[in-house]
């Protein structure tokens, strides 16, 4: 009977006889403290229920506190990829670094301090035309020099 209200709250045949143990351990241990004799059965099951329960709400914080684990910890660290992508922006500045300094300062303006081309225009004192012909040829510029 015990077996049976583990099984049925665990679904699980090897975690309901481990209950089972739990339950008749607990048992002799507070045997003392029944009070009503002819109660024992249903108090050997309410044990039975209440392990039951404690494990099935332990087992789900472990699931929970490893997916948390998982998903704050990088999957698999790719070296190769990850010094490919270096490599990669290595030479993406060392490419930037040789852009004539007009374009140079628009791009950094724009693609990499996020501003908008009518800011830039205002900080640079020029027309907001010339900023996005100046971007746009930086960006041709840097797509040639990158592509293989």
């Amino acid at each position: 009977m015990v077996f049976q209200i583990a099984y049925g709250v665990l679904g699980n045949g090897a975690d309901a006889q481990d209950v089972t143990q739990d339950v008749f351990v607990r048992a002799h241990a507070k045997l003392a403290s029944l009070r009503d004799p002819g109660r024992f059965r249903a108090w050997v099951c309410s044990i039975s229920r209440r392990l039951a329960l404690n494990r099935v709400r332990t087992q789900t914080r472990a699931r929970n506190r490893q997916r948390a684990l998982d998903a704050a910890m990088p999957t698999v660290i790719d070296v190769e990829l990850l010094a490919q992508d270096r490599e990669f922006e290595a030479s993406v500045n060392r490419e930037i670094d040789r852009l004539p300094p007009k374009l140079r300062e628009t791009l950094l303006l724009c693609a990499i301090e996020g501003l908008e081309p009518a800011g830039v225009a205002r900080l640079l004192n020029i027309p907001p035309g010339t900023v996005r012909s100046r971007l746009f040829l930086a960006r041709k510029a840097l797509l040639r020099s990158l592509s293989p």
